[in-house]
């Protein structure tokens, strides 16, 4: 009989390395698999965020080119469809005006003597937008 050296191992020694390595494997295998979920879970992340920023810009210019919120809409302004509207949201007969109308800010003295009527003044200092006061385009209303 010989003595057995270093380098010869027996069937258990050999079947115990085995094991480990595979081991071994299965753990960098799970390791790369979690990194792929990880770096893919972080993309899907990125590109739902990135989409929905373009639709809320793209909404956003939506609302700046075809519509308009105007309030503070004053008590001689409340004729035929705007009796007891405090505020809304109309559609523009035009393209990219101003989106945001505060009607109190329209209210400036006349400085004709003659010209009494607030609400002509209200519609001249509109100018050209005062179809957001004359006609509305209801899209949402708010009543007090």
């Amino acid at each position: 009989m010989t003595p057995q050296t270093d380098s010869r191992l027996t069937r258990g020694e050999h079947q115990k390395q085995l094991a480990r390595r595979r081991r071994m494997i299965r753990k960098r295998r799970r390791s790369r698999v979690r990194r792929v979920r990880m770096l893919r879970s972080v993309q899907t992340t990125r590109f739902w965020i990135r989409t929905f920023t373009v639709l809320a810009i793209l909404l956003c210019v939506a609302f700046w080119s075809r519509y308009a919120y105007v309030y503070d809409v004053p008590a001689y302004a409340q004729r035929g469809e705007l009796v007891g509207v405090n505020a809304y949201i109309t559609r523009k007969s035009w393209w990219f005006g101003p989106p945001v109308f505060d009607l109190s800010s329209y209210q400036t003295a006349s400085m004709n003597p003659l010209e009494r009527d607030k609400y002509s003044t209200l519609l001249h200092n509109l100018g050209r937008y005062q179809t957001v006061v004359k006609s509305p385009r209801f899209v949402w209303v708010h009543r007090h």
